[in-house]
């Protein structure tokens, strides 16, 4: 009897160009934690499959629900990744 081994449907990581001042750390497949250079953690990002295309979910912790919160979806990482830096 033959044996099939299954192909990933896509790669492991993305290949988006951090900025300088973060690192995207890999979390599974699909999900990735932004930390600063200082070592803050400014959120996780997501890649969400649509029927348009894959898209990346910018979330912020929110510390009173004590859960992550969705601020905007985007068609690129660093996008996402900006959105998480730029927002407060």
């Amino acid at each position: 009897m033959a044996s099939i081994q299954a192909q990933p449907t896509r790669p492991p990581t993305a290949t988006v160009p951090s900025r300088p001042a973060e690192r995207l750390v890999p979390l599974g497949t699909d999900r990735w934690r932004v930390i600063e250079r200082d070592g803050h953690v400014r959120g996780l990002i997501e890649r969400v499959a649509t029927p348009r295309g894959e898209r990346f979910r910018a979330l912020r912790y929110h510390l009173p629900s004590r859960s992550f919160i969705a601020i905007g979806e985007f068609w690129r990482m660093s996008e996402a990744a900006d959105t998480l830096r730029l927002s407060r």
